[in-house]
């Protein structure tokens, strides 16, 4: 039903621009993928996306990957694109937001325009087994009382600002460490006490009893987890995601991005694609451009004001 909506409102859009985009597409288009590609959910993804697309625009659509800079360089290297609508990347909340408010890009967030946000990975907090809370609110007067040792990625990464503002908001402060190579045998050996970790990688570790899932950093519960509330749900923050959405310079025709968007989205009702999307361990849920724009410019705000806190912002 969404998807339907957003297809109806991109076919008006493109109405309404007139015949701007009436020679476009004439060339291939190339889908860019800041990370690497072995193991990737955003390359299996797109490489499934891409020959529907191609079908649906008649001209080829090519997948390419170029990792490096925590996904800045790529999407540096959209911003500055011709605006032609001949190139598409599929970027992350971390360099489109967190990365801009820390100052380590060379772009503004509105250097791009969305097409839309398309899907999350499902992150989670998550515990040993045996600790002695369940949820959120357990955590946080545990957490008022004892120690609480939190393994992360970093303090710059989404999953530990979200974190941190549960922290905030169930008033207690974390023993934080950061580690280049998390893993949650951390917590299962007992040298951290909770953990930010993806629901997939957690998946062994909960079905043999060693952990268990506290919250889903979603807008909408984990479909494999339909048990575990959302942070939101718990009242410990906004319906926080991290995302991934597909974007173009923002330059580009508003006929060319509605013309986009609907191919985009339309190839994401396919079969073949909603089966790798499943296999992936992504959540989609899309959203259009002016949403995706709404949400973004929340989420400078949201997450600037934790960064401050934290003093990790320029």
């Amino acid at each position: 039903m969404m998807i339907r909506r957003l297809l109806t409102a991109a076919l008006a859009l493109a109405m309404m621009a007139g015949t701007a985009c009436a020679e476009w597409p004439d060339k291939p288009i190339q889908i860019m993928i800041p990370w690497p590609a072995p193991n990737d959910p955003s390359t299996l993804v797109a490489n499934a996306i891409a020959p529907v697309m191609s079908a649906d625009l008649g001209v080829p659509v090519k997948v390419v990957n170029k990792p490096g800079g925590g996904a800045v360089l790529a999407t540096a290297e959209l911003a500055k694109s011709r605006p032609d609508g001949y190139t598409i990347g599929l970027i992350s909340i971390g360099p489109m937001i967190t990365q801009v408010l820390r100052g380590k890009t060379p772009y503004k967030n509105q250097d791009l325009q969305p097409l839309g946000l398309v899907w999350s990975s499902p992150f989670t907090l998550a515990a040993r087994a045996d600790a002695p809370y369940n949820n959120l609110e357990e955590l946080a007067a545990y957490g008022k009382e004892n120690d609480l040792k939190l393994a992360h990625w970093g303090l710059g990464a989404v999953p530990t600002l979200i974190a941190m503002k549960v922290a905030d908001v169930g008033g207690f402060e974390w023993k934080e460490t950061a580690y280049s190579k998390l893993n949650p045998i951390l917590v299962v050996q007992g040298d951290a006490d909770v953990i930010t970790f993806s629901t997939p990688g957690l998946r062994d570790y909960v079905e043999s009893g060693k952990m268990k899932l506290l919250a889903a950093m979603l807008p909408n519960r984990v479909p494999a987890y339909p048990d575990v509330p959302t942070v939101a749900e718990q009242g410990y923050g906004d319906a926080y995601s991290i995302w991934f959405g597909a974007f173009v310079p923002k330059e580009t025709d508003p006929a060319i991005v509605a013309r986009l968007s609907e191919a985009f989205f339309k190839a994401m009702e396919d079969p073949s694609v909603q089966k790798v999307v499943e296999n992936a361990g992504v959540v989609a849920h899309p959203t259009g451009p002016e949403e995706a724009r709404k949400r973004m410019d929340g989420e400078l705000e949201q997450f600037g004001a934790i960064m401050k806190d934290l003093g990790i912002t320029q």
